[in-house]
């Protein structure tokens, strides 16, 4: 075969007399271009061949894509989670904090599989999938939730207070626990009447047996409130503190510490309820506090930070206010009943940031006034029960749940799910 001239002038593929670029109609593709198109044509279609459907794989390296990160050995194919033959292992491998395969993603947790929430984040979010810090202590078993941090105290540091439990006092069970420990005190059905110290960094929470009502006071011991929180968390669900007929002491004193108080009653102690001082940090919802006790504040704040939501505040005649506080201190009311018998206003804190409550003055903002102070508003001031009564019309939409705030009153009755108007104080008549 003769070889064909470079110069395609002189080419006459077709005959006739034409060169190349006159004349290619008898060449595949048309044109001296098209002889290169149809090698070229040949070549893609083998190329295209070659990489029709997934990409081959070896190994999870090989899948880049996030939707398919996993390497099925027995197809060489990419594949979502769901695709392996062990959806949940191959995700631990891949990515530890999220083990679970949940509809072809990787996640953190499920309602059924959280055993990676740990730490300040210990309960799963079943909608989200993600794990999310404890907000209420059903949520750790039979431990608490530090409501603080968001963790759960630990599993193994429960122990029970009562007649036939681990421990028959109050003190016994916190002495078990040693200095920068955590642990949980459910306290059965009895009356303690002794004063307790939480110190030395211990972060313990009280909480009250299911369907037990337990008393703590400390008759005759004329200096000593009920609890002391020195150097130490504290946390409180559902205990009744009353009777204390120190007239120098309140039912709980926070000194320097951390106390968070939830659905309790502090009532009728001569010393008043609670003193927060010395950098202390207080937090009460859903709570009775005070008295029918006269020239003696209910709350007392000095120096410290006091948040207080969903709670009825209430003293007696005299110098007696339902709250004090000094210039060192932030207070933060919401939602709350403020009411006192005494002349005294009932709220007596310049400083504090008070929302959506009720109280017998004009605290202006959000707040209702509801004018003077009746007995028939509560079931028996006297005797520290503070649930409502004849209920002042202005009172019952006097507040507002808002997001996050509790699910229920002190006795476990229902708040609105949504940010809708509610009955402000502990108790939802």
């Amino acid at each position: 075969m003769e070889a064909r001239p470079e110069d395609d002038a002189c080419y006459s593929p077709c005959g006739g007399g034409l060169s190349l670029p006159e004349d290619a109609s008898c060449l595949d593709g048309g044109t001296n271009g098209g002889t290169e198109t149809g090698t070229t044509g040949s070549e893609t279609g083998i190329d295209e061949g070659s990489t029709t459907g997934p990409i081959p794989c070896e190994g999870n390296d090989d899948c880049p894509d996030s939707a398919a990160p996993f390497c099925e050995p027995a197809s060489g194919e990419c594949v979502p989670c769901e695709g392996t033959d062990d959806p949940d292992m191959a995700c631990a491998s891949l990515d530890p904090s999220r083990p679970v395969c949940v509809e072809s993603s990787c996640v953190q947790c499920t309602a059924e599989v959280s055993s990676a929430c740990t730490g300040d984040t210990p309960v799963c979010d079943d909608a989200t999938n993600t794990c999310v810090a404890c907000t209420d202590h059903d949520e750790c078993g039979e431990a608490a939730c530090n409501l603080y941090t968001g963790a759960c105290l630990p599993a193994d540091g429960v122990v029970h207070v009562g007649p036939g439990q681990d421990f028959t006092t109050l003190a016994g069970a916190v002495g078990s626990f040693g200095p920068g420990t955590e642990g949980t005190i459910i306290v059965h059905e009895n009356d303690y009447i002794e004063a307790v110290t939480v110190d030395e960094q211990r972060v313990l929470a009280f909480l009250v047996a299911a369907g037990d009502q337990p008393s703590w006071d400390t008759p005759g011991i004329a200096t000593a409130p009920q609890l002391t929180v020195g150097d130490a968390t504290v946390l409180i669900d559902g205990l009744t503190l009353a009777g204390n007929g120190a007239t120098s002491s309140p039912g709980v004193l926070v000194d320097g510490g951390r106390a968070w108080v939830d659905r309790s009653r502090i009532t009728t102690n001569a010393g008043g309820a609670i003193v927060a001082q010395a950098g202390a940090e207080l937090t009460t919802r859903n709570c009775f506090l005070g008295g029918d006790v006269n020239d003696r504040d209910a709350v007392t704040v000095a120096g410290a930070t006091a948040s207080m939501l969903y709670t009825t505040l209430g003293s007696g005649f005299g110098a007696a206010s339902a709250l004090t506080c000094d210039g060192g201190s932030t207070v933060t009311i919401r939602n709350s009943i403020l009411a006192t018998r005494s002349s005294d206003p009932e709220l007596q804190c310049g400083g504090a940031t008070v929302d959506d409550s009720a109280a017998e003055a004009d605290l202006g903002g959000t707040n209702t006034a509801l004018g003077p102070m009746s007995l028939a508003w509560f079931t028996d001031f006297a005797g520290g029960d503070f649930h409502l009564s004849l209920v002042p019309a202005a009172l019952i939409n006097a507040g507002v749940w808002r997001q996050g705030d509790p699910s229920v009153d002190i006795d476990g009755d229902l708040r609105p799910d949504t940010e809708d108007a509610d009955v402000p104080g502990a108790d939802v008549p």
